[in-house]
């Protein structure tokens, strides 16, 4: 008489073999590292997408395996079927930028090889990536561990994805880490040990997969409590070529060079600390690189405009106007001193004759040291751009933008600009006069105080300041060129929600500065909070942020600013580029801050009558993270990483040093509701798995290996088994309790003699 233990099904075989094989797992794990870099939102898509792909992939290996000829010709006709569906998928991404994004197309190498946080994100060459690595990582796995195992070349390909991070300096989630290397150790002792075929049968499988399993689980708690290293070092030289300089110093983090919209992402989780621009000068500044006016709620992303790209001027000499901040309240008062009706038209008379208090000029020199692109970084309130190394003309976007689409500018070019400070409206004459123009026809007035300086010049009545003059009316003209365009920037798609806010923020405010200063302090009184590790969902828009979640970067900050003025009747638009405040030295340079993609920033600029465009900095709260302290948060969120990590594993690892306890329980508690003969049954089955006497042994031999082991007598189970299984009798409650005991005293014995063992082998 034999015992043999229940077997499964051969599809339930089937389905056990196939989705617990690790080599497929870890392929799976690979490839959802690699796609999460790619694309944070949609790694679970791509994962899914793997899990399917692996498994047909596999399938067709184990054909080729069986079938040398013929399968290589399917692997190679499968390989060539990948590639064609490769370059399709990558036609219609290099469509999808000019019919989807409206921007200019890039081709799939200069977006491969591009940090992706520089780009706007292009779903079709991700899937053309996906199946790019799919195919490769698929292969070169299954034929390093079920073909010929070789560790070392499984170490390579385990360092595919922390490379491919590395290349733009962006960390990966530990999670991810420490997963990567406990499947990369459950690989190897799969491949080692406990691989099967026809011509190979593990003995003592489980004790393997137990040891395994400790050793794993106790690597992945060791893993996410042990104290890492704090390593200051400078490391820009390792940064710059792990990057791969060849590649991407064309475009890095948050420079828009190919960026023809935004969705914030840029701002998020920028680790990389190489120095792109060293800067002298005497103050923080916001640095604009780009603008963009159209705002789609629908996917909460911003577009450019003809008011963002056409040009305004071309650059080809210097010194270059590029700007006149503070120059349009001169021109205004000088108008109203030439003509009284004028000054009394619009509320000027008792301004006439007083002293204004210019802001002063200063200069800055932008030092480029790494090569960034075409835009180049415009201090706010630039007036003229005096010097420049780089000998190809610049354009002037009628937005300020200062770039060159033909040719990037190289490293170690300089950029000199004089610009205006930020204190115009700090003098009291100066508020007065711009707060009085504010409520006027303001069209109206510009127009008007352009004839007016155009008939005085005209007249030769003031020759002695006749070119001063003149230069004035071509402000004017300027200026009025320039407020007919910003009135086209007043859309906010028409949210009550929004408009509703913006008059309750700015209610009692009479001007619009005065009202663009509410806007801007809202969120820092209103438990908003800036969040770099924040993610939205893809159907979160800017209503979320001013209304729901309150949490974000200065994306959600400067976009709810621009909507909120465009609701109150103010043209406002969206900047990016970088918020100058680092302190830094380059000892070849004459410089004192450092900017780095880390610095990379997005602030409204709102158009304020007698004023012109003006730079505000919604982005404050009481509890935000910015600047140094994203180290701080990057290590708060390793550590929540690490504890959940820490968590689980104590939790497998509690789970399985209790699961034969716990299942001895479960199955006591069934056996009260089983009738007796299956219990008699079942009993001596469960007997000998704990024993591990293997799938079909007799009931003599099992008592008697019972007996030799912890000395446990269970004849009195054998009889009760033989009757039930063999005899077909139907056995009483009495004996049921009595299989139950001799089971019970079978399993306390097997306890102990492990017990007893453990401590003459100490």
């Amino acid at each position: 008489m034999q015992v043999t233990l229940k077997k499964s099904s051969a599809v339930t075989e089937y389905l056990k073999r196939t989705f617990a094989d690790p080599v497929l797992w870890y392929t799976v794990l690979i490839m959802t590292t690699m796609m999460y870099h790619f694309y944070k939102r949609g790694y679970l898509m791509f994962t899914l997408a793997s899990v399917a792909a692996t498994y047909l992939l596999f399938r067709l290996f184990d054909y080729v395996q069986k079938h040398k000829l013929l399968g290589g010709a399917l692997y190679i006709a499968a390989g060539y079927l990948a590639f064609q569906l490769f370059v399709f998928v990558t036609h219609i991404g290099y469509d999808y930028y000019t019919d989807v994004l409206e921007t200019k197309p890039i081709s799939y190498a200069l977006w491969f090889f591009t940090p992706q946080l520089a780009l706007d994100y292009n779903v079709w060459y991700s899937w053309a990536t996906f199946i790019l690595f799919q195919f490769f990582m698929a292969s070169v796995i299954y034929y390093f561990t079920r073909v010929i195992y070789r560790v070392f070349m499984n170490f390579l390909i385990m360092m595919i994805p922390f490379i491919t991070y590395g290349k733009e300096y962006e960390k990966m989630f530990v999670q991810f880490i420490i997963l990567i290397v406990a499947s990369y150790i459950g690989l190897m002792v799969y491949c080692r040990q406990l691989h099967e075929d026809s011509r190979t049968v593990v003995v003592g499988k489980r004790g393997i997969l137990s040891s395994a399993g400790v050793f794993t689980l106790t690597f992945m708690i060791v893993a996410s409590v042990f104290p890492k290293p704090q390593i200051k070092a400078n490391r820009e030289a390792v940064e710059s070529l792990i990057a791969a300089e060849r590649f991407t110093d064309r475009l890095v983090a948050s420079l828009s060079g190919f960026r023809g919209s935004s969705t914030g992402q840029q701002f998020r989780n920028v680790n990389n600390s190489i120095p792109l621009y060293y800067v002298k000068a005497d103050e923080p500044l916001h640095l604009k690189t780009s603008t963009m006016s159209r705002y789609n709620f629908d996917d909460d992303s911003w577009k450019g405009k003809d008011l963002d790209s056409d040009v305004a001027k071309k650059i080809r000499s210097y010194p270059s106007t590029v700007g006149n901040p503070g120059d349009l309240p001169q021109c205004l008062m000088k108008a109203a001193a030439y003509d009284s009706s004028f000054a009394a038209k619009y509320g000027l008379t008792e301004l006439v004759g007083k002293e204004f208090k210019m802001p002063k000029t200063k200069s800055v020199d932008i030092y480029s040291v790494y090569r960034s692109g075409s835009s180049v970084p415009v201090p706010q309130y630039a007036r003229v751009m005096k010097d420049s190394t780089f000998d190809s003309r610049l354009d002037l976007s009628v937005s300020g933008v200062i770039s060159q689409d033909d040719y990037e500018y190289a490293m170690n070019e300089r950029f000199t600009f004089d610009y205006c400070e930020d204190s115009f409206m700090n003098d009291e004459v100066n508020r007065k006069l711009v707060n009085t123009v504010s409520s006027s026809d303001y069209m109206q007035l510009l127009r008007d105080a352009r004839d007016v300086l155009y008939n005085v010049y005209e007249a030769h009545e003031d020759e002695e300041n006749a070119e001063k003059l003149y230069a004035d009316y071509k402000t004017v003209v300027s200026e009025y060129k320039a407020y007919k365009n910003a009135v086209e920037l007043l859309n906010f798609d028409n949210s009550n929600k929004i408009k509703e806010l913006a008059a309750e923020i700015t209610a009692g405010k009479g001007t619009d500065y005065a009202k663009a200063q509410a806007i801007e302090v809202y969120f820092l009184n209103n438990g908003y909070v800036y969040d770099l590790d924040y993610v939205k969902t893809r159907t979160e828009n800017v209503e979320d942020f001013l209304f729901r979640t309150k949490r974000g970067v200065c994306y959600e900050y400067a976009t709810s600013m621009v909507l909120l003025a465009r609701a109150c009747g103010i043209p406002a638009r969206y900047c990016e580029g970088f918020m100058m405040q680092t302190p830094g030295k380059k000892d070849n340079l004459d410089a004192n801050f450092v900017i780095t993609p880390k610095d990379a920033h997005a602030y409204p600029e709102l158009y304020i009558k007698g004023l012109g465009w003006v730079v505000f900095e919604p982005t404050m709260s009481t509890d935000m993270n910015t600047g140094g302290d994203r180290e701080g948060n990057e290590e708060n969120s390793l550590a929540a990483a690490g504890l959940t990590i820490f968590g689980t594993a104590v939790l497998a690892l509690v789970l399985y040093l209790l699961m034969p306890m716990i299942t001895h329980k479960v199955f006591l508690r069934m056996c009260r509701k089983r009738k007796p003969s299956a219990v008699a049954v079942a009993a001596m089955q469960r007997v000998c798995r704990i024993y591990r006497l293997g799938r079909t042994v007799t009931s003599a031999e099992t008592a008697e290996a019972v007996r030799l082991l912890s000395g446990a007598d269970i004849s009195e189970l054998e009889l009760l088994f033989n009757r039930a299984a063999y005899g077909g009798e139907e056995l009483s409650e009495q004996e049921r309790d009595k299989a139950i005991e001799v089971y019970t005293a079978a399993y306390v014995a097997y306890r102990e003699a492990l017990h007893k063992k453990k401590h003459e082998t100490a």
